[in-house]
């Protein structure tokens, strides 16, 4: 039989071919074969078996020998801010020098300062920096993004933002979820004629298909409960889907509002008691870490992690790639996560792979290898899943391949894509 791809020789194929999202996650429920192979046709995974029976049953096209290393799933980024234009560096010396977040926003810092740099950019100019960092993301592993609006504020340009967005999905080699934002309040302008124009903005956003998800900032500094209940209840009537920021910066309730609305991903959490993890465990909802944020805010405040474990609740990462955080690679916060979080290297990689990708809704087609999903493959330079967090501050993917059809090599592979 013709395929288009082999990949044969793995030394430790991690595949999380079970039931997801896990809430629990162990040597002996994450699908770990070892001298696997994989066969791919049309971007899809058709045959996942031992590698002699993969080299012997296919004729492919090209042949991947991954000399007895560890390959995963392609890495899924839940929680992104990648389009914007300028940068902060000198508000990374003022945090050093002891500036909260919340002070440097006070003085139009921050996330106004970033609006204000990236209205002055063009659309080509936001989609050419954004589909760099892409390339970048694809060549440390990562095969999904979520992207979100959000640096507009004003809605004639979040809705510029989302257009944005939604060019670079089709320009992108990886598998873009489109996300549209409400970020922070304008000064300028009533609260709650903005919510109720933010509203509108989000039918008009459903109505063109621009966007899968809503998602709102909601924080102290940022929406209130009840003006993020509004954001939310709007998208989900629009058919949109939800997720939310929630708990980072102060707790005032947001992270309860699991138990009100089917919300796929509730984020950063930060501030969230752990009793709450008894909400998302029963509602369903993922909740989606993102450790290297939790760096760059320079705050000794973690996400209940022990309680969501005890509980149950399936935990993602992401890299909350932002100006604030300029971090790209979901490795990178996989790595960290062992350490700050105190997840187990299998528990990291599950959490960047199949839970992520339910965290996004498409947790039937990416984050496992299986037969029928899409072939989002990482062949890493390392022999098993337990380098995870062991070795880090480089960059160990060998080379990712996207779709099936596109394979990125990192800096040492010699492959040409």
């Amino acid at each position: 039989m013709k395929v288009d791809l082999i990949i044969y020789n793995i030394g430790e194929l991690v595949a999380f071919d079970g039931e997801g999202p896990y809430s629990r996650v162990r040597p002996d429920n994450a699908g770990i074969r070892h001298n696997a192979g994989i066969a791919v046709r049309d971007g899809v995974i058709v045959d996942v078996s031992s590698s002699e029976d993969v080299r012997w049953r296919y004729e492919p096209e090209r042949v991947i020998d991954a000399e007895g290393l560890l390959v995963t799933p392609g890495l899924v980024d839940i929680h992104t801010h990648l389009v914007f234009a300028g940068s902060r560096e000198d508000e990374f010396e003022l945090k050093l020098s002891g500036a909260t977040y919340s002070e440097i926003l006070e003085r139009g810092g921050g996330i106004y300062r970033t609006v204000r740099m990236t209205k002055q950019a063009s659309d080509e100019e936001l989609i050419d920096r954004a589909l760099r960092i892409l390339d970048l993301m694809a060549r440390g592993g990562t095969t999904t993004v979520e992207v979100k609006s959000g640096y507009g504020i004003d809605v004639d340009e979040e809705y510029r933002l989302i257009r944005v967005i939604r060019e670079i999905s089709t320009r992108s080699k990886q598998l873009i979820i489109p996300t549209l934002l409400a970020h922070v309040p304008p000064r300028d302008q009533d609260r709650r004629t903005y919510v109720s124009m933010f509203k509108e903005l989000i039918g008009r956003v459903a109505s063109e298909g621009l966007a899968v998800y809503v998602d709102v900032f909601c924080d102290k500094g940022a929406f209130t409960v009840e003006e993020s209940m509004e954001i939310i209840e709007s998208g989900l009537e629009k058919g949109l889907k939800a997720r939310i920021h929630a708990d980072q910066l102060e707790y005032i309730g947001c992270s309860k509002l699991a138990g009100r609305y089917p919300i796929d991903s509730v984020e950063h959490l930060e501030k969230m008691p752990g009793e709450n993890a008894e909400i998302l465990l029963q509602s369903g909802s993922i909740a989606g870490l993102l450790p290297t944020s939790i760096i760059a805010m320079m705050d000794p405040s973690r996400p209940p992690v022990r309680e969501l474990k005890r509980k149950g609740v399936p935990i993602a990462i992401g890299s909350d790639y932002n100006p604030n955080n300029q971090t790209p690679l979901v490795q990178t916060a996989m790595d960290i996560s062992t350490y700050l979080l105190g997840l187990t290297p299998l528990e990291a990689l599950a959490a960047a792979t199949v839970n992520a990708a339910y965290s996004l809704g498409v947790g039937d087609r990416v984050g496992s290898i299986r037969k029928g999903y899409r072939a989002d493959i990482v062949v890493w330079e390392v022999e098993n899943y337990r380098w995870i967090g062991y070795t880090w501050g480089y960059n160990k993917a060998l080379y990712t391949i996207i779709g099936g059809r596109h394979i990125v090599p990192s800096s040492r592979s010699g492959l040409l894509d």
